[in-house]
């Protein structure tokens, strides 16, 4: 699980921080909307290296995106 907030859609690009698990370790995205590309990041502590949970967070909203939706200021990504 991945708790996704601070969500900013400047119309280029999405902003956004997230915290995996039930840490408060935040580490924050950076997403081209056009392409869905990460353009930067700054991975959680919690990850340990793993990476793991961006690709989570880029999945969710593109989710939104590709569906022409209105992204809401907080979602959360599960999977298992």
């Amino acid at each position: 699980m991945v708790k996704i907030f601070d969500i900013v859609d400047n119309g280029e690009m999405i902003y956004c921080s997230y915290t995996p698990e039930n840490t408060d370790l935040k580490g924050t995205l950076k997403i081209n909307k056009k392409t869905l590309e990460i353009v930067n990041v700054k991975y959680s502590e919690y990850e340990y290296g793993k990476k793991l949970y961006v690709s989570h967070v880029r999945s969710k909203i593109a989710e939104f995106i590709k569906a022409n939706k209105p992204l809401p200021k907080e979602l959360v990504a599960i999977w298992y």
